[in-house]
């Protein structure tokens, strides 16, 4: 199995040239429900004032602030931080990948207490096709605190961030990338969709929902692909099961 994909680094002598992806990625097909979009939760989206420091656009006075930084310049790991109005900061580490940038952020209540939580996300490679690779950094509310994971995912964006139609609670759909043979002999790409909760201070799998691969094709496509049986989708999974074996970190 090859993975194809190459990051996107680029280095002068005065810094990094940030590579600027797309807000939400066309090519990392997002799965629909019922020949639609599923349904998304509520959300946010944060503006950049100046450099790397985010707002929320319409409460900044009582939302925090939220940027990535290096907190030393010798630190091979960058700092993200949330900062309140009233002074409280909450932080946490992230992969340096293209130094102190995120491409976007989002607020809304992913847990459902009535506190908002976030999601930061950075951008850090590229697949042959098209797709982004992202870090998505998650700050869920804990009472006055706040718990952080970080997780990686193909086409991470306000797609990833949808409700479950039952019970009306947020799913993060996480997004994989394999390459396989399907029924017609032919080598594919897929994207697999997965659908994990927040439970217990961590993001689990939601085996009720059955994941989704969807082929990449040269044009927007949202429906399952018919060229996989469940045995050889359980093939090609394993054949690289260990990349994704546990999403955050």
């Amino acid at each position: 199995m090859i993975r194809v994909f190459s990051i996107a680094i680029f280095i002068l002598v005065v810094g990094v040239i940030r590579a600027a992806p797309v807000e939400t990625n066309d090519w990392v097909y997002a799965p629909f429900l019922n020949g639609h979009e599923w349904p998304r939760i509520p959300f946010v989206s944060y503006v950049e004032t100046k450099s790397n420091v985010w707002v929320n656009p319409t409460n900044s006075k009582i939302s925090p602030s939220i940027t990535e930084c290096l907190q030393d310049e010798d630190d091979d790991f960058t700092t993200v931080v949330l900062k309140f109005p009233d002074g409280r900061t909450f932080k946490t580490y992230n992969n340096f990948v293209l130094g102190p940038y995120l491409s976007a952020v989002y607020s809304g209540d992913f847990n459902n207490d009535g506190v908002p939580d976030f999601l930061m996300i950075k951008p850090t490679a590229m697949n042959g096709i098209g797709g982004w690779y992202y870090i998505g950094v998650f700050a869920f509310s804990e009472g006055k605190d706040y718990r952080f994971t970080r997780v990686y995912s193909w086409g991470l964006g306000p797609e990833s961030l949808v409700i479950d139609p039952a019970t009306k609670t947020f799913r993060f759909i996480h997004t994989s990338f394999r390459q396989g043979k399907g029924l017609d002999g032919r080598d594919h790409s897929f994207w697999v969709h997965r659908f994990f909760l927040w439970s217990g201070g961590g993001f689990q799998l939601d085996e009720k929902f059955q994941p989704i691969w969807i082929q990449y094709l040269d044009r927007p496509n949202h429906e399952p692909t018919k060229l996989l049986t469940p045995e050889s989708k359980a093939k090609i999974w394993s054949d690289d099961s260990d990349f994704d074996s546990n999403i955050q970190w």
